[in-house]
């Protein structure tokens, strides 16, 4: 019997919230996966329930559906917002893998700061993942994103640092090197990903000439501009390690 975890639920959730959750037949939760239903009252749907819930959606279609098959998704489609269902090469479903893509190299990073004592650049690019996460959510949710501001740096600072590095730091631009080391390595790669991720997100919400989520958009512009000040404190010796 195949088991549903917490973990597979959570990454589900975070890519679009759901309030019932059909057990295929077969499958039994994990006690922390239950927990985790419950804790959000999440209805579980499993047998006869299924069946029922079936009927009711096949006699009483809604608005909202716009697959045209009731309550069973096709395995090509997924869910936009609400019961909502769109093919899974949508724009914004594009966006959204990018973002999650972003976020795991994010993390990669992070334990490889860790590994080289750098505790300050932890902390910068924990607050990056932090207001990636809730690009997430403001996207999924369709709610408004609050401007990025990490280490107090409004948009415009931001650019003026990534933009004016001698000025700063005291380095000249630069282009990383294996020399550099292995993390050094490891951002410019992040930086790279970050740019991905701008462009999926113009895919997703510029439409004839008109941008959909400008907030968005915006903030993901001062991504890969933060990532290359990171990269410059890094080389020019402000971060520390220990520190």
């Amino acid at each position: 019997m195949r088991v549903v975890t917490e973990i597979e639920l959570r990454d589900e959730y975070k890519k679009v919230p759901f309030t019932s959750f059909k057990l295929p037949e077969g499958c039994r939760l994990t006690p922390s996966a239950a927990q985790f239903l419950s804790e959000r009252k999440i209805e579980v749907i499993t047998g006869q329930q299924a069946q029922a819930h079936k009927k009711a959606k096949d006699t009483k279609p809604t608005n909202n559906d716009k697959s045209g098959s009731g309550n069973v998704k096709p395995e090509h489609m997924t869910h936009l917002r609400g019961t909502e269902l769109v093919s899974k090469d949508h724009p914004a479903i594009k966006f959204r893998g990018r973002l999650d893509t972003f976020e795991a190299h994010l993390l990669s990073s992070i334990l490889e700061a860790q590994s080289a004592g750098y505790q300050e650049l932890v902390r910068d690019l924990q607050d990056l993942l932090d207001y990636a996460r809730q690009m997430m959510r403001a996207e999924v949710m369709n709610e408004p994103l609050a401007q990025i501001k990490i280490r107090g740096w409004s948009p415009q600072e931001i650019r003026e640092r990534s933009h004016y590095i001698k000025k700063f730091y005291d380095i000249n631009h630069f282009t990383p090197q294996t020399g550099h080391g292995r993390l050094i390595v490891q951002l410019n790669y992040l930086r790279t990903q970050a740019r991905e991720l701008e462009l999926t997100a113009i895919d997703a919400f510029y439409n004839d000439n008109k941008v959909e989520r400008e907030d968005i958009i915006q903030a993901l512009n001062r991504f890969s501009s933060l990532i290359y000040i990171f990269m410059a404190q890094l080389l020019s010796g402000h971060y520390k390690i220990g520190n």
